[in-house]
């Protein structure tokens, strides 16, 4: 079966190029990886000129070419697979950054490609990145008629996106994984940062117990290191207060318990030097994470919001969340806030440059002030009304279903899904049980999972402390954002993790009900 081995290098930046396997990158592995591949006669590297790391690269033993194009579209992508693979019986695809394809999986792919007459076939179950897709020449041919139009940047998931247009009209088969580690989240790519050192840690892993033929894929679910790698999450305290009488809410009592102090009436705001200088730290350490700026308080109180916005936008692998009641918004305030987004090159990390989730939680006023204490209803419904035009596919009203409200989800959902298209559902957390247990329905799993907060988060209070989690409010400090190191900070958090990962469970964790819930 002659086969012809594409890579795709369209969205390749500095951590494919890096030399860390032995000397060796990602993008060398991958090309050896594909001069392996049964039956390849030709290997094409598909990159963009400006990455010029490539030129250097070659295959040894295959044909080998280089396709440049200055921008890579879904349409040009797939028109251009369907020219070059003509004359070949099986278009193996993947991607130039990928350190750790099977040269086993690709065998199996191919043999069940050839056997059963797949028009596609790809490996279900298995961490991304460590098969590639099998595409039958015809198949190409098709789905580039069908992504004609499509405009839209290359990401790791085209093809299937393509297919899944029309997918009964294709002959698909599967090689299953013994065991689904899909929900580990692992990306086996040197894309970004943070997965680029999980790779670099599974390979030293991989490395030292290959002699006793460890899996791969058991190296990745039993390793703390390789799992919890970096922050994907910041959740940043910018203003301390809100109107403190939701029941729902921990933040008040502790603060009042803290500090003395009714949160209704302090006046704490984070500087937007200190704020910058936060962010700073964030960039150097997650170069693709979301910022949020709602840990506790009304951001909205903050006189300097487009400010602490445009702050984050600066660094093009940040984004910014921001959760309001939406009291006190403005037109004026959108509008900036607007602007600055507008003005933000892409997101290095996929998402929009601001999102927005606005808290309403029920039908009516009247639920409304059952819950939150107050009359903010009107003001929360107007702004998501004022937000939608400003920023597409960026609001979502947000609904934590408690209870009380159970009878005012169905008719918040088919309201807001109506009028913007999206709504949150979102579970009610009890802060493991010092509050009163609201929830309507039991969602935990069956099998406790590793904590994805403890995982995958940071929370910053509005002095720089740190706490283990948003779960602990003021308590259990890794240290503090403006005097330590971020990398310090973070890593005191491991030993928790691995806990979890023995299945111990202490302090708050113990009665948690929010491990298996995921931010970004």
């Amino acid at each position: 079966m002659k086969t012809i081995v594409i890579l795709f290098a369209g969205t390749a930046g500095e951590y494919a190029y890096a030399p860390v396997f032995d000397g060796k990158s990602a993008a060398e592995r991958a090309l050896a990886w594909a001069e392996k591949v049964p039956g390849a006669d030709t290997v094409a590297v598909l990159s963009m000129p400006s990455q010029t790391s490539l030129h250097s690269l070659s295959a040894e033993k295959l044909s080998f070419k280089r396709i440049e194009q200055e921008k890579w579209t879904v349409s040009l992508l797939l028109k251009t697979i369907a020219e070059i693979s003509s004359g070949f019986d099986a278009i193996v695809y993947g991607f130039v950054d990928a350190p750790f394809y099977s040269d086993e999986i690709t065998a199996n792919l191919l043999e069940t490609f050839k056997k059963y007459g797949a028009e596609y076939c790809f490996a279900d179950g298995y961490p991304a990145g460590l098969a590639p897709e099998i595409i039958h020449h015809d198949t190409a041919n098709i789905l580039a008629g069908l992504a004609k139009d499509n405009d839209s940047p290359v990401t790791r998931t085209s093809i299937f996106d393509m297919l899944k247009i029309d997918i009964n009209a294709f002959e698909i088969e599967t090689e299953i994984a013994p065991k689904d580690l899909r929900s580990l989240r692992v990306s086996l790519y040197c894309g970004t940062k943070r997965d680029a050192l999980q790779c670099e840690r599974l390979y030293s892993l991989y490395s030292a117990e290959k002699s006793d033929n460890k899996d791969i894929c058991s190296i990745i679910e039993s390793s703390a290191d390789v799992l919890r790698t970096l922050p994907a999450f910041y959740a940043v305290q910018v203003a301390s207060a809100c109107k403190g009488t939701c029941t729902f809410c921990p933040y008040p009592k502790a603060y009042q318990d803290r500090f003395g102090v009714n949160v209704a009436s302090s006046a704490e705001f984070m500087s937007v030097e200190k704020f910058r200088g936060i962010v700073d730290k964030i960039s150097s350490f997650s170069d693709d994470a979301v910022v949020s700026l709602s840990l506790w308080g009304e951001p909205l109180r903050h006189k300097d919001l487009p400010e602490l916005v445009k702050v984050v936008l600066e660094k093009p692998g940040l984004s910014v969340l921001i959760e309001t009641t939406g009291e006190n918004l403005t037109v004026q305030t959108a509008q900036q806030i607007a602007q600055a987004a507008s003005s933000a090159t892409p997101r290095r990390n996929g998402q929009q440059p601001v999102i927005w989730i606005v808290d309403i939680d029920a039908a009516d006023e009247n639920m409304y002030k059952s819950l939150h204490g107050n009359d903010g209803f009107v003001s929360a419904v107007q702004a998501v009304e004022v937000l939608l035009p400003l920023f597409k596919d960026a609001v979502y009203p947000q609904f934590l279903r408690m209870q009380e409200n159970e009878l005012h989800m169905e008719p918040f959902f088919r309201y807001w899904k109506e009028k913007c298209g999206k709504a949150i559902i979102q579970k009610y957390d009890s802060f493991s049980e010092r509050l009163v247990q609201r929830k309507v329905a039991d969602l935990t799993p069956v099998h406790r999972n590793d904590c994805w907060h403890i995982r995958r988060d940071m929370s910053i209070l509005i002095n720089g402390d740190v706490p283990l989690c948003k779960e602990h409010i003021f308590d259990n400090i890794c240290g503090n954002i403006f005097k330590d190191k971020i990398e310090d900070i973070w890593q005191k958090g491991l030993e928790t993790f691995k806990c979890h990962m023995n299945h111990e469970y202490k302090g708050l964790c113990k009665n948690c009900d929010e491990y298996y819930t995921f931010n970004f």
